[in-house]
């Protein structure tokens, strides 16, 4: 069988160098499952990988194949086995539940869905696209398509050698998993380190946050990428663990606030690297010193092999990592440079919200609201309410909701403040780590009822 794949089929770039790996640090220690303890080398994950390789060959060269796994060696073989045969690998999120995974991979031309052990044949029309070797799956609209991003192999190894460059991540450095390896953070931070230079991940199914403190000392962990509600988290545990031997912890994905950081730092003396991306681009900016983060000021500066250019405050991003025709994609956020040089971001670009005939940006009052000390993070959107356009707010706070209309009232105007709230301990979130403006939603309306 592996004689036959060889001759006729043509393997993805990934697993060129994934080859090149494994022939020079096949032994070296390359995943750990830390919920068991489990822990693979190179040539065995490998192995684990050709055990996928007999059911995945009856599809042809470029097809796509989506499947549904939880973090650990099952997602990552089954990711090589895809690359080896030339195909379209499409992650989707492990959470959701197997009729909605059978779903998706219909809206997206899947010609088959492996699910957590089983795989469904589906009638896909698309035709192989062979230049594909990954589809990174974004949220959707609401009961819509989901949102898709082609990627060719280049596209992924100049974001994993940019990112490699730029945050320096060694061979020997110990990853941290708390984030999906499907997502772009995760291709770009974890999956291609791995593939390019055998850097190891500690990665288990599921985990609590006191799990991932324990493992980072039991499994010698040195980088730790993750989001800002998990640092949230870390940052209020009890007790007086440290995070030893960590040296390197990013944050991307959502917002960081500088009362995240400095709590985080006051905690572990550890300061967060903030880094900014998105599914288009691969990564766009970091925060080499951390001190960006700490302060509140930026998501850094421009990830080597990186170029971008603002247009007023419009955000364009060129780099070989961009899967766009002519490798250059306008960024959705708006933003500007500071005396540093380092970008700031200043809302999601979005039209103004028309209010009684004067114009407002929503991003303009989340800046606002989250100069409230006390205020952790944030999102404003348009509503309606008895036939009018209004603003609502999202406040992830212990305050009171007289404590942020009496402060939000001293730095703006009447007409611009939000018309109803949401004040919450914790904004509700979805696996990518960002704030879940749905549930958000629902939960305003049953609060108006």
């Amino acid at each position: 069988m592996n004689g036959l794949v060889e001759r006729t089929t043509q393997p993805s770039q990934l697993w060129s160098a994934w080859a090149k790996t494994l022939r020079k640090s096949g032994r070296r220690l390359v995943l750990i499952d830390a919920a068991v303890g489990r822990a693979l080398t190179a040539n065995v994950l490998n192995e684990e990988a050709f055990k996928f390789i007999e059911p995945l060959a009856a599809f042809p060269q470029g097809a796509r194949m989506a499947f549904c796994l939880p973090n650990g060696a099952e997602w990552m073989a089954f990711f090589l086995a895809t690359q080896k045969l030339g195909l379209a690998s499409v992650p989707i999120d492990a959470g959701l539940p197997e009729a909605a995974c059978v779903e998706i991979s219909r809206q997206l031309g899947c010609h088959a869905l492996f699910y957590r052990g089983t795989f469904h044949a589906l009638d896909s029309t698309r035709p192989a696209a062979k230049s594909i070797c990954c589809i990174k799956v974004t949220s959707g609209t609401s009961g819509g398509i989901p949102n898709s991003v082609p990627c060719r192999a280049e596209h992924l190894l100049a974001d994993g050698n940019n990112l490699i460059r730029t945050m320096g991540i060694r061979p020997d450095d110990r990853n941290l998993v708390s984030i999906p390896l499907g997502h772009s953070y995760g291709l770009g931070n974890l999956v291609l380190p791995l593939i390019l230079q055998g850097t190891t991940l500690i990665c288990a199914g599921q985990f609590v946050p006191r799990q991932l403190a324990d493992w980072t000392k039991q499994y010698r962990a040195t980088v730790f990428p993750s989001v800002p509600a998990l640092f949230r988290v870390l940052a209020a545990m009890p007790g007086k663990s440290r995070l030893t031997p960590l040296r390197l912890v990013i944050s991307a994905g959502a917002p960081l606030t500088p009362e995240i950081a400095q709590a985080f730092f006051e905690r572990y003396r550890l300061k967060i690297h903030n880094f900014y991306g998105s599914s288009e681009t691969g990564g766009i900016s970091y925060d080499k010193t951390g001190d960006a983060a700490l302060e509140g000021r930026s998501v850094g500066k421009p990830v080597e092999g990186v170029s971008v250019k603002l247009t007023g405050k419009i955000i364009r991003v060129s780099s070989a990592a961009v899967a766009k025709r002519n490798g250059t994609w306008r960024m959705p956020d708006r933003g500007q440079w500071n005396d540093r040089g380092e970008l700031v971001l200043l809302g999601r670009q979005g039209r103004e919200v028309n209010l009684g005939g004067k114009k407002v940006h929503p991003s303009e009052v989340e800046r606002a609201l989250r100069s409230i000390t006390g205020v952790v993070d944030v999102i404003v959107w348009e509503g309606n309410h008895a036939q009018r356009t209004v603003l609502q707010a999202g406040v992830e706070t212990t305050l009171s909701l007289k404590e942020i209309q009496r402060a939000l009232a001293g730095r703006l105007p009447e007409w611009k403040l939000p018309k109803h709230y949401v004040i919450t301990p914790e904004l509700p979130r979805s696996e990518r780590g960002k704030i879940d403006l749905q549930a958000l939603r629902n939960k305003l309306q049953a609060q108006l009822r």
